[in-house]
């Protein structure tokens, strides 16, 4: 099936290695890429790989317009963080959709052959994250009297397209205000609340309401903090002598290395990042 993933700036670096490891152990039919216009010349350009611009996947739906509705309703200004899940939700709507895509962490290698499907359902990686107001952002948007003792937010998740139009529409539909389902499911979070919505938690508590044989829970053997073991300046030989004990592995740009020359690299690049990001924002 594609894969779908959602790049910031300091992931670009990392993924251009990622993808070696993505195409062998996933063997995706297509990459869809969703970042900003302004980060198009870090990423690669190939035949199974289309970028596109984060402002243009969905007609409304722009970084500019989510903050201003978290401007004006929360207190807690996590704009990218907000925008990153609307768009993995949007891409469902967008010219590029097919009948389901998986998307896929940037920052996460795939150490091994992994496949998604058991049957007719979608696998997914339950987790033991539980985050309350997550679950009552989703009573706003939708009844779900059902909720799994487990998490949903994990490195990936698939996404049928007739199922998560179906909840978006009736998120549209509960509210009959005729705002956007990005601009609900803000305004559904409390203003002081700091993390208030999960796309992942959102979509497989309606599964498990709505579509409950879609979802079958399956076991990996993850690790979050392969950067700490060899930065995200690994080497492929590194990154694959990781496969003998484990499926998927993150390397995410703050989980600094223990010591050494590639720690302050590491912290130099992301401070790098972050300032870039910073006067991006600004000059918008």
């Amino acid at each position: 099936m594609d894969i779908v993933m959602c790049v910031a700036l300091k992931e670009c670096f990392f993924l251009r290695k990622n993808i070696l490891f993505i195409r062998k152990n996933i063997n995706p039919t297509h990459i869809w890429i969703i970042t900003n216009k302004r980060n198009f010349k870090y990423l690669p350009k190939e035949n199974d790989i289309t970028l596109i611009d984060e402002d243009k996947l969905i007609d409304g739906l722009t970084f500019q317009k989510v903050k201003s509705i978290i401007d004006n309703h929360l207190h807690v200004k996590n704009y990218g963080w907000y925008f990153q899940q609307f768009l993995k939700l949007g891409f469902a709507l967008s010219s590029y959709a097919k009948e389901e895509y998986l998307v896929w962490d940037s920052d996460t290698v795939p150490f091994n052959k992994l496949n998604f499907k058991k049957g007719e359902s979608d696998l997914f990686l339950p987790k033991t994250e539980h985050n309350a107001p997550y679950f009552e952002t989703i009573d706003k948007l939708f009844e779900a009297p059902i909720k799994a003792n487990y998490s949903f937010i994990s490195e990936h998740m698939i996404f049928r397209c007739s199922i998560l139009k179906e909840m978006l529409n009736k998120i549209e539909g509960k509210h009959m205000n005729k705002k956007p389902w990005y601009e609900l499911c803000i305004t559904s979070v409390k203003p002081y609340t700091k993390n208030g919505f999960s796309e992942y938690e959102t979509y497989g508590t309606y599964c498990i309401n709505y579509h409950p044989q879609l979802l079958c829970p399956r076991t990996l053997r993850t690790f979050r903090r392969c950067s700490k073991l060899y930065s995200i300046f690994a080497s492929s030989k590194e990154i694959r002598t990781l496969a003998e004990d484990l499926d998927t592995g993150s390397f995410e740009v703050y989980d600094y290395p223990v010591g050494g020359f590639r720690k302050y690299k590491q912290i130099i690049y992301n401070y790098f990042c972050k300032i870039v990001t910073k006067k991006r924002m600004i000059m918008n």
